[in-house]
Formats: structure tokens, sequence, C-alpha cells
């Protein structure tokens, strides 16, 4: 009986240790926004944007892919012109997709954790916040 109580207590001591290792790593910055995915956090599940290696970008804006270029220094993020498939979606499904391809034109800077992303446009003034697609 007391091994199973010991047990249990390094058991639950050790879901904890590991909690607050996983809570320090999903607020910790990243470097570099390359190989990750992101999606809105309110918005269209379909939208998304990947950023890969070599300063390429592709996603979609919940209708239509695109792809283009992105370049990253630091903090400082643009996106170079961006490409579309052109399918006709109902709205506001269009609308949704047009306002996410503008706001990624409008990019000037991003802050990301593990977890988050914060676009920011001229004059540091954040556009969005996206959740990481591949860290649930």
């Amino acid at each position: 009986m007391l091994v199973r109580i010991l047990g249990s207590v390094l058991a639950v001591a050790a879901l904890a240790a590991c909690q607050k290792m996983l809570s320090e790593t999903t607020l910790r910055p990243l470097s570099t926004l390359a190989g990750t995915e992101w999606g809105p956090i309110d918005g269209p599940e379909d939208q998304f944007v990947a950023f890969k290696s070599g300063g390429e970008v592709l996603g979609s804006g919940g209708c239509n892919n695109f792809f283009g270029t992105f370049e990253q220094s630091g903090r400082l993020v643009t996106f170079g012109p961006l490409a579309s498939t052109k399918m006709a979606c109902p709205e506001p499904l269009m609308s949704a997709e047009q306002e996410f391809l503008s706001l990624l034109a409008d990019v000037r800077a991003a802050e990301a954790t593990w977890k988050e992303l914060t676009l920011y446009g001229e004059d540091d003034q954040p556009l969005v916040t996206l959740r990481r697609r591949d860290w649930d």
C-alpha cells in the first residue's frame, strides 16, 4: 500500500514538472518562422500560413491556395508578392480570404512563441495573432 501511494506521489510530481517545462517552452520566443504553420484563432479553419525553409511561404485563404516568399531578419518580416489560385467561393468566405491576404501584405514585423504568432503592420500596430497549427 505504501509503495502505491509513494508511486502515485512521484507520478504526480513528474507530471507537474513536465507541465511546467511545457508552459515555459510555449512562452519562449522563436528565433525563426521557418518550419512553422499558423492559423487564425478566430477565423475560418481552412486559413493558414506555412513558413518553409529558404524563404518560401504557402497557405490557404480559406478558399484558394497561395504561395510566395517571405524575408525575416530578427523581428522584421515581410512577404513578397503572393500568387494564388482563382476559385470563386461563396460569401462570406471570399471576403474573409481577401482580408487575410491583404493582412499578410501589410505585415512588417512578427513576434512568435512556440504557440502564438503576432503579426504587426506599419507603426508596429498589431494586425492579428495566429495559433500554431502543428502544436496542439
